[in-house]
């Protein structure tokens, strides 16, 4: 048999590898990999430019849908693994667990022809529109969780700042919770693809500045305050500002805190998903997509063979003009 193929960073290259011993064992299941996005996260530390630390070596992605080896029964990937014992995982805040290990970070990922999981990771792909749109399962649960735990008020006026993936989910699960939903896009090329994306969602988007809102969600790529710090300026006082974006580690806040403060904001950080109070964000993820739209087949449309993740790369660092709002990698069945 042909040893798989997988994508990995070695010596701080992105280089085509064999995928690190695909096979069953009795706690793990080799999957059969058939769409992997590729997330916000990912394009930030695939970059030259990524100052934080990766594993050695790093087999990325952790957005995967793919076929058991043994069924052939299409699953998604629950990328977060907790130990099960310590008092986060026992509450159900398993993304707060000390010793989570993650799928596409901790363990081999998904820029791969097949990659072996935890079998507790994998769930059934439900009846989905297009089994694409599995990859969104991710960018969903973390909007889901940002909606329920950040944003606990009754629904006033929410502003969402971003464009990728976690913006359009956040403002999908907004609008489904009661929320009346801006969007924030930086420019115009970027505005009109979200007008398309969320043709049949009722969002307004904006080019530049948000209505004042009593609520705002960063949902923006982190590479710099200035989402963070827009998000403040359009709160109104006694607001609520959500941070859903994993900030790159260099990245500090240059807003006085007096602004902050004196006008009573509060500042929440959302960061990943969770399984408390009875709820599975990743589980009800998948089932919001059943429901499909407009904005699942924009954001999943944008497919590239895996063996050209370094264009896919390129073209997601591309301008706004060409530059996809998510990618997904294929691999032939």
């Amino acid at each position: 048999m042909t040893p798989a193929h997988a994508w990995a960073v070695r010596g701080g290259s992105l280089r085509l590898t064999a995928a690190p011993s695909p096979t069953d064992t009795e706690d793990t299941t080799l999957i059969h990999v058939r769409y992997s996005g590729i997330c916000g996260s990912d394009i930030a530390k695939l970059c030259p430019s990524w100052r934080g630390p990766v594993p050695r070596p790093w087999f990325p992605g952790h957005e995967i849908v793919g076929t058991v080896a043994r069924t052939v029964d299409w699953v998604c990937v629950d990328p977060l693994i907790g130990c099960r014992s310590c008092p986060a995982c026992t509450d159900g805040h398993v993304h707060l667990c000390h010793g989570l290990q993650r799928v596409g970070w901790d363990l081999p990922g998904g820029f791969a022809e097949a990659v072996r999981v935890p079998s507790s990771s994998i769930v059934r792909l439900p009846a989905l529109a297009d089994p694409a749109h599995g990859v969104l399962a991710d960018a969903m649960a973390v909007a889901l969780h940002g909606v329920r735990c950040g944003l606990p008020m009754r629904p006033g006026r929410l502003g969402v700042i971003g464009t990728g993936a976690i913006a359009v989910c956040t403002a999908v699960c907004a609008v489904q919770a009661g929320w009346e939903v801006h969007l924030a896009a930086r420019s115009a090329e970027r505005r009109d693809r979200l007008h398309q994306a969320l043709g049949d969602v009722p969002v307004a988007v904006h080019q530049g500045m948000l209505p004042p809102c009593e609520a705002v969600v960063d949902a923006a790529s982190g590479q710099d305050d200035a989402p963070l710090r827009q998000a403040v300026s359009c709160v109104r006082d006694g607001g609520t500002v959500v941070v859903q974006s994993a900030y790159a580690p260099q990245v500090t806040l240059s807003l006085p805190l007096r602004d902050v403060f004196r006008r009573s904001i509060t500042v929440r950080g959302s960061y990943s998903y969770c399984r408390a109070k009875g709820r599975d964000d990743f589980r009800d993820a998948l089932t919001l997509l059943t429901y499909g739209g407009s904005w699942a087949d924009l954001l999943t449309k944008d497919r590239y063979p895996l063996l050209d993740l370094p264009q896919a790369l390129a073209d997601l660092r591309g301008t706004d003009r060409h530059r996809p709002l998510k990618a997904l990698l294929t691999v032939d069945s």
